[in-house]
């Protein structure tokens, strides 16, 4: 199991293998927020598993949430329409998306 728990920080090629199993395996669940961002920012589900498929870690942007006691994961890609995104997960038994920030410069 891939937890991304305090100590257990799942490092980005492993985070971005991990991230393209769970979209394959139909893995993904949108939290609140991030279905309220995407709806403001005109986003669809396929563009962010686009994103989410395609993009890069961007490690340096990686945060613990002791809240929850685990890491998020800024993924930063395109979507087949070229618009630049910033996807924001955590990995628990599935894909969480946290927030979607775009379009980006």
């Amino acid at each position: 199991m891939f937890h991304s728990r305090m100590g257990d920080r799942v490092h980005s090629p492993e985070t971005m293998r991990r991230i393209r199993s769970l979209i394959k395996c139909g893995k993904i669940r949108v939290l609140k927020h991030a279905a309220a961002r995407m709806a403001l920012r005109g986003y669809t589900l396929p563009e962010i598993e686009q994103v989410l498929s395609s993009g890069f870690h961007e490690t340096e942007r990686d945060e613990y949430d002791q809240t929850h006691s685990l890491w998020t994961h800024a993924i930063r890609g395109s979507t087949r329409e070229g618009r630049k995104t910033r996807v924001v997960v955590a990995i628990v038994d599935e894909l969480l998306v946290v927030t979607v920030v775009g379009p980006l410069k």
